[in-house]
């Protein structure tokens, strides 16, 4: 299966922040989903972000195998008066698969002396305000061009690869007609005529001919006026658009109220704006932008859902949740027989899943309606999962191209696939606010919610004395959490040659506590660890931690003595990242030396030396030679393990994942 269809890369000098480090987070927060928001329907493609670092002068090689990159480096004086940087944009046309789309911060960005093209930047130059937006809108539009406009080849990306908008609206004297050519004289009067091809059919043309021919190459825009759905050729626009499976937005313009809404006109995006004092540049900038979201979504939900493998066929995939417009395409009536036949067995659809009242007109007519997501059932039910998901350093994630929602959309996207199987998942209490555990509490409370379940799916561990630290705050955090998760609270470790009061919290702040906080989370580790039958481990600080060892990296030799299935990730950076390079190499980083931890824990060595002092010597040959030959037993052959240790798309080690435990337990 091929989940690499699309990767979007963002290059720039770290000295431009100030100047482009905003359209980056904008761009990226509307082209990937909220993190706080797990459930929502938004896109969630593939970003990446490259720049140079405190010891770097420029970022290392972008190291992405996808079947189409795009690459948009913000160019700037910063980079035309360096040699390095001139010669590193130079070499990102050698990118396999990549299309290089320059964006210039200044006018000296057209100094960079490479072989990129100077007509290609997108000029941030020609944008006086709302500056971000603009810059969205034609980075957007890039991306519907090359990555997924299904009308035109490589060989025909130029002007008429333009994004057709079909504006549909009552020819009314109030708000339709207003919106409409508001939206079409801004476009045709700006620089958005390049990204726009915005079409307005005059009356008096057959319906048949040129408006469906129209509709089929275009993203609708409906402009819900007050008189919108009573009229005939509107709604026949938007049935037809259905029909087609086009892109829908709808522009919320009522001026006062309609007595009824089409029903085709439903199941779609709305932008609401206000007519009163007329329509404003930014409001307008917002229909685009929610039009070309909507359209990348649209199409992105297409490939997603053709590289989806399914059982089930024939089955319909739809690039929006069903509904009763396509109950016409999936039944149809055999005149010979005079009987109801069904075209398909199944609809697929969209992440993230629907509630299941919404689709039961269609299951009582015997056609099952899934999402990837929910396609596989219960097919994990009482298996308890552990999940090793940690944070890595800020300069580590600037190396390897990525930022800190890296591994927060990694682990959600785990929790869903797995609890979404009814999988329970085993966790070491992270219960910092903003921290991984909240995350998956976030995930697992809506996916409850959706697929109706009153069952506990998440086994939350948490080491003594950590659950003291707080007590109010953790006990309105378990009170929160109470039919959703079962914490485990694991006492404190039974031999410290310290007395100590066990009721108390102790706080990590000289080597004798930080060697009763190490054993304490061994202790956690090792019960939890047990409890598992597969683990899956990714990212982990490879120094500043309270353990004996770097904390995922202690799970992970945890897991290899247990004889534990194991699944590691190794493309998120971090201790993981060390552990597979060990397995694929045989080669130990300096992170498995005593000397190397030394240097980089404050009083690692005193600390060392209490554990030997109580018959418990960590020896670092003794992990790598562990590490090296550890049998994994996950269901993946060698192959399937080393694009494991490799993949950064969170898609791909999710399938990789999910057949592994399909074929551990079959």
């Amino acid at each position: 299966m091929n989940t690499r269809a699309l990767a979007i890369v963002f290059v720039w000098h770290q000295k431009d922040n100030n100047l482009v480090k905003e359209i980056i987070d904008y761009s990226s927060t509307l082209l990937s989903r909220d993190v706080s928001k797990p459930f929502s329907r938004s896109l969630s493609i593939p970003i990446f972000f490259y720049t140079n670092g405190k010891e770097i002068e420029v970022p290392n090689k972008i190291n992405i195998e996808a079947d189409n990159i795009l690459v948009f480096p913000f160019i700037s004086i910063n980079m035309v008066i360096s040699d390095k940087w001139r010669s590193y944009i130079s070499d990102l046309s050698l990118l396999k698969n990549g299309n290089i789309i320059p964006i210039a911060v200044d006018e000296y960005a057209f100094n960079i002396g490479s072989n990129i093209n100077i007509n290609n930047f997108i000029r941030m130059k020609d944008y006086n305000e709302l500056i971000k937006e603009k810059v969205f809108l034609a980075i957007a539009h890039e991306i519907y061009r090359y990555g997924l406009n299904e009308n035109f080849t490589k060989l025909d990306i130029g002007t008429k690869s333009a994004l057709k908008i079909f504006i549909s609206h009552a020819k009314d004297k109030e708000n339709g007609i207003y919106v409409a050519t508001e939206i079409k004289k801004y476009i045709d009067n700006s620089v958005m005529q390049s990204f726009f091809d915005a079409t307005d059919i005059a009356p008096g043309y057959r319906f048949d001919d040129e408006i469906i021919e129209n509709i089929r190459q275009s993203s609708v825009l409906a402009i819900n006026s007050d008189i919108y759905s009573s009229r005939y050729w509107c709604q026949r626009e938007v049935q037809v658009a259905k029909q087609y499976d086009r892109p829908i937005l709808e522009v919320d313009a009522l001026n006062r109220d309609m007595d009824r809404k089409f029903p085709y006109a439903t199941n779609i995006p709305v932008v609401r704006i206000n007519t009163v004092d007329g329509i404003s540049e930014e409001e307008l900038i917002r229909i685009l932008t929610m039009m070309l979201i909507e359209t990348i979504r649209f199409y992105y939900s297409k490939v997603q859902l053709n590289i989806t493998n399914t059982l089930v066929d024939p089955i319909m995939r739809c690039s929006r949740p069903p509904e009763i417009a396509d109950l016409e395409k999936v039944l149809f009536k055999d005149e010979n027989s005079n009987s109801i036949i069904c075209n398909y067995e199944a609809i697929m659809y969209p992440d993230p899943p629907i509630y299941s009242e919404e689709v039961q007109f269609i299951e009582n007519l015997g056609i099952k309606v899934f999402t990837p997501l929910t396609k596989d059932g219960k097919c994990f039910s009482g298996k308890k999962i552990g999940i090793s998901i940690s944070e890595i350093m800020q300069e580590e994630l600037i190396s390897i191209g990525q930022d800190e929602t890296h591994l927060i959309k990694l682990s959600q996207n785990v929790a869903r696939y797995l609890l979404s199987r009814e999988a329970t998942l085993i966790y070491g209490g992270d219960l910092r606010e903003g921290g991984f555990t909240e995350y998956l509490f976030l995930e697992a409370q809506i996916l409850k919610d959706r697929l109706k379940s009153r069952e506990i799916h998440l086994l939350n561990y948490v080491a003594w004395p950590i659950y003291l630290a707080e007590e109010r705050k953790y006990n309105e955090w378990k009170a929160k959490y109470v039919d959703l998760t079962k914490m485990i609270e694991v006492d404190v470790d039974s031999y410290s040659g310290i007395i100590l009061n066990d009721k108390a919290f102790l706080p990590p702040d000289s080597v004798e506590n930080r060697f009763i906080w190490a054993r304490s989370l061994s202790k956690m580790r090792n019960e939890m660890i047990k409890n598992c039958d597969v683990r899956i481990c990714a990212g982990g600080k490879k120094c500043g931690y309270k353990g004996k060892m770097p904390g995922v990296l202690e799970e992970i030799v945890i897991s290899i003595q247990e004889e534990r299935p194991i699944f590691l990730l190794g493309g998120f950076g971090g201790v993981t990242q060390s552990v597979c390079k060990l397995i694929e190499t045989g080669i130990a980083s300096e992170v498995f030396s005593e000397e190397w931890q030394n240097n980089n824990n404050l009083s690692y060595q005193e600390m060392l030396q209490l554990h030997e002092s109580c018959g418990e010597k960590i020896d670092y040959n003794e992990i790598v030679n562990l590490i090296k030959d550890a049998n994994l037993k996950n269901g993946l052959t060698a192959d399937e393990n080393k694009l494991l240790f490799n993949t950064v798309f969170i898609d791909e080690a999710i399938v990789l994942i999910l057949k592994g435990i399909q074929n551990i337990f079959s």
